[in-house]
């Protein structure tokens, strides 16, 4: 059985690197014997990250000679997984639409074994957006989302091909053992003891405002570099947030950038916080990416607690069974902690943009530290649950899967 997926950014963003880990995973309990293989402009690295083969290519390339390399692996391909992460959307850009739809139509006339694989849909205004999706959608054989509200979303928009809602496939990314070499790379990267991540906070944040809802083009590609009022104001709640966290003396804090390409800018942004914090020197940056998904997660697995606005650093902890408060700008993270019944732990990112939005991320912090275990529990439990459940859709909805 040969296995090819069409992965999102996962070279370059290490949210989608977990839901790339993850979905090899549900592939290989499905297919235990399956030649897996995945795309990526950092073959080798990725190669060994992964332990499997990558054409050397970016997955969103618009090259025409890295689509002739693609069609022709996919035509060799038993069966093509497209997925992870959230492809099909209008709130940052409309011209990604077209990208897949024009690319799905080309790539089903190579191969009718395509399979959307627990891709979440997000936010879509438009009506020529919807029925895009929709027609987009339409050229695969079958289609697994990681939230009903997506599976919903599909079958009202016209999707006529089967729809099965599930969970993201991140929740199954291995976790690595935690090893005095990995300790040593961790202090080499931080510059400070590796001690100084355990019990730490840590942080997954992003700059929210760098792109407008809508329009064709990205927000990066029109030119704009005026810095928004509402951004200025988010920034200084995330620095009066963190050094009231650094009110303890024992305190660290630990930046996970997730996404640090020039254009998203998570690394930069955390070095401003730092910049901006009274006790800058009790605060590190991650942002050394040499560390594959496993040892990221174990990373994680040695902090107290996490604060994220980037899903997949929650996701992350959540495989660590670290707790994490998640500040959300689209519903995607809303919809993780229902599937995870923490709920009370997820806040809309608006929260940031009022005097006293602090006020009420923090009391989400006592929560999680007066009752750590029995949130843990409840993490457990439901990652085991959603495992189970992933792997069971999966072999539904896909052909000739192993019982």
């Amino acid at each position: 059985m040969r296995v090819l997926i069409l992965n999102s950014d996962s070279p370059t963003n290490r949210g989608d690197r977990a839901i790339l880990s993850g979905l090899i995973e549900v592939v290989r309990m499905c297919w235990p014997e399956a030649q897996i293989s995945a795309l990526s402009q950092f073959a080798k690295r990725d190669r060994r990250w992964f332990g499997i083969p990558f054409l050397a290519q970016s997955p969103l390339s618009v090259s025409p000679f890295d689509y002739l390399r693609l069609l022709r692996r996919v035509r060799q391909a038993d069966i093509v997984l497209w997925g992870g992460g959230e492809f099909l959307k209008d709130y940052t850009n409309r011209l990604g639409l077209v990208y897949w739809a024009l690319k799905m139509t080309g790539l089903r006339l190579a191969n009718r074994q395509i399979y959307g694989a627990f891709q979440g849909i997000g936010p879509t205004d438009a009506s020529s957006s919807r029925r895009m999706v929709a027609f987009t959608v339409n050229r695969t054989s079958g289609f697994i989302t990681r939230d009903v509200e997506s599976a919903d979303k599909l079958r009202e928009w016209g999707t006529r091909i089967p729809v099965t809602a599930s969970f993201d496939p991140a929740v199954m990314a291995p976790v690595a053992a935690w090893s005095d070499a990995l300790s040593e790379r961790v202090q080499e990267a931080l510059g400070v003891d590796s001690a100084f991540i355990d019990g730490a906070v840590g942080v997954g944040m992003r700059r929210w405002f760098h792109y407008r809802r809508g329009g064709w083009l990205p927000y990066r590609l029109r030119g704009s570099k005026e810095e928004p009022a509402d951004f200025r104001l988010y920034r200084e709640q995330i620095v009066k947030l963190v050094d009231r966290i650094c009110e303890d003396p024992a305190a660290r804090i630990l930046f996970v950038p997730m996404h640090m390409a020039v254009s998203e800018g998570d690394d930069s942004f955390a070095r401003e916080i730092v910049a901006r914090m009274r006790n800058p020197e009790r605060a590190r940056v991650l942002d050394s990416d040499v560390f594959s998904p496993a040892e990221l997660s174990a990373i994680i697995g040695r902090c107290r607690y996490m604060i994220a606005t980037r899903l997949h650093s929650a996701i992350l902890a959540a495989c660590a069974r670290v707790p994490a408060i998640a500040l959300y700008y689209v519903p995607k993270a809303r919809l993780f902690y229902e599937q995870l019944n923490l709920t009370e732990l997820s806040l809309p990112i608006e929260v940031m943009l009022d005097v006293q939005g602090t006020d009420e991320v923090w009391r989400r912090i006592e929560r999680v530290q007066a009752d750590r275990d029995a949130i843990v529990a409840t993490i457990d439990r439901q990652m085991r649950d959603m495992t189970e459940r992933i792997v069971a859709d999966a072999r539904r909805a896909w052909p000739n899967t192993s019982a």
